[in-house]
């Protein structure tokens, strides 16, 4: 069986933040959220996550019920951490360990480092990567047979050393056995006072065991993250990789460069993304629509063919072909019908808008049902909060409110009726009734004058 090992108990110091490194946003989840996704698409029987006492609980409510939580008492190094997950591994005979900073190393890469290790019955694997500028990134040391014997930090290397250019990511595969032998003889004799997993490697290679590497292409974006400018460089390649996905799959990206795309945004074909759009969240757009110019969506359900213009719609859904903009707020628990119009500085909270409706010019709708073909005049508002509760408004089909119509909640306005420009309706209208004035009354039925409008 394998377990796998997540250290998550580094403090992040370089972020010069309040924020607990691994619980930084990256397109919209933490960092550690990535890593936990990763090692969930492989066939682990077990994940340890080793965190700080003080984070534990943190941990449990951002990561879930899912993963074993190990607490480390005293930040003395991953070595230490590393150890305090072996009581976990009863009857395992693999361990991958990984770093939680490092949302870049891949299901498929880990996969790989489990397949290598496992092909060459060897007693440890160091996933390492190459790069032009190894810095102060621990040097991969190997025997003329192209075992590893030791990693090397920067300042402890040899000229020859620093010349190599294997770096250590911080993941690894362990034989347990193996592991269990030798926990317990690493040293703490450093200026940290703490212990590394990378004794290990040396020990184990002393022993006469056996330690090789696999090389991932990644290069210095495989070594996680640990500052502000890392953190850049992984959304920008989180970035990279969700635009190149949805262009192959047939969605136009007007501007890549101008355009932010979370990675559980899904599209569909032939949609254009125009330039300075925003897509957060478990967004889904259809196909045929157009989003943007400078359009922000969050956790939004949008049908075909729909325009989405210079707006902001968030927790809401919008069937297929409406058009909303320029400069509309969609809010929380709006539904917007197929067919429909919202147009500029309208905003809809927790209403429903029905099919071929249009409210076209500066309205608010809120906690509102409102039916089919119905005319929403400029300036009207659904007067949904009495300084205590919130009131529902009910507009039927082929209602036609007249502009500035102030409708004070909790009030129905029935089929066909019409309120006159200016009205401040008080109470319920009837179906196919003119009202109007200040407080709105009854003008006439509309089959008495017409159609009334």
């Amino acid at each position: 069986m394998i377990a796998g090992v997540v250290l998550a108990g580094g403090v992040g110091e370089r972020m010069n933040s309040s924020i607990p490194k691994l619980f930084h946003n990256l397109l919209g989840k933490p960092i550690i959220r990535y890593v936990l996704e990763n090692l969930s698409g492989l066939a682990l029987n077990k994940i340890i996550i080793v965190v700080k006492s003080d984070l534990k609980e943190k941990f449990q409510y951002t990561c879930g019920d899912d993963f074993v939580y190990v607490v480390q008492d005293k930040p003395l190094g991953s070595g230490d951490a590393l150890k305090r997950a072996i009581p976990e591994l009863e009857n395992f005979s693999t361990v991958l360990v990984v770093n939680g900073d490092a949302p870049l190393i891949t299901t498929e890469i880990l996969e790989s480092l489990i397949s290598s290790h496992n092909a060459d019955n060897v007693s440890a694997t160091v996933l390492s990567t190459v790069i032009d500028d190894p810095m102060h990134y621990g040097r991969v040391v190997k025997d003329e047979l192209g075992n590893v014997i030791r990693i090397v930090e920067a300042k402890d290397a040899t000229e020859r050393e620093k010349n190599i250019k294997e770096v250590n990511t911080g993941a690894y595969c362990f034989s347990v056995d193996d592991l269990r032998l030798v926990i317990d003889r690493m040293t703490n004799n450093n200026a940290q006072g703490e212990y590394y997993i990378t004794q290990l490697i040396e020990i184990l290679s002393s022993m006469g065991k056996r330690v090789n590497s696999y090389i991932t292409d990644l290069g210095s974006l495989a070594l996680g993250i640990n500052s502000r400018f890392d953190l850049s460089l992984a959304i920008e390649k989180l970035l990279t990789e969700k635009m190149e996905e949805l262009m192959q799959g047939g969605v136009t990206i007007v501007s890549p460069e101008n355009t932010y795309i979370e990675p559980d945004v899904r599209v569909g074909r032939d949609t254009v993304i125009e330039p300075f759009s925003v897509l957060k969240g478990n967004t889904f757009i259809g196909e045929n629509c157009t989003i943007g110019p400078s359009s922000y969506l969050l956790n939004v359900d949008i049908g075909d063919r729909c325009d989405v213009f210079y707006s902001v719609v968030k927790n809401s859904k919008i069937e297929s072909d409406v058009r909303v903009g320029p400069f509309a707020h969609i809010r929380d628990g709006a539904i917007i019908k197929s067919n429909a119009a919202i147009g500029d500085f309208v905003e809809v909270k927790k209403s429903i808008i029905g099919s071929h409706t249009k409210a076209m010019h500066h309205s608010y709708l809120g906690d509102a049902d409102i039916g089919e073909r119905v005319n929403i005049g400029a300036g009207v508002i659904t007067c949904n909060y009495d300084g205590k509760n919130k009131h529902k408004t009910i507009i039927e089909d082929g209602a036609f409110i007249g502009s500035n119509t102030n409708l004070i909640a909790p009030i129905t306005i029935g089929r066909g009726a019409v309120t006159g420009a200016g009205a401040v309706v008080t109470k319920d209208v009837e179906p196919d009734t003119v009202v109007v004035g200040v407080p709105a009354k009854i003008l006439r039925k509309k089959e008495e004058g017409g159609k009334g409008e």
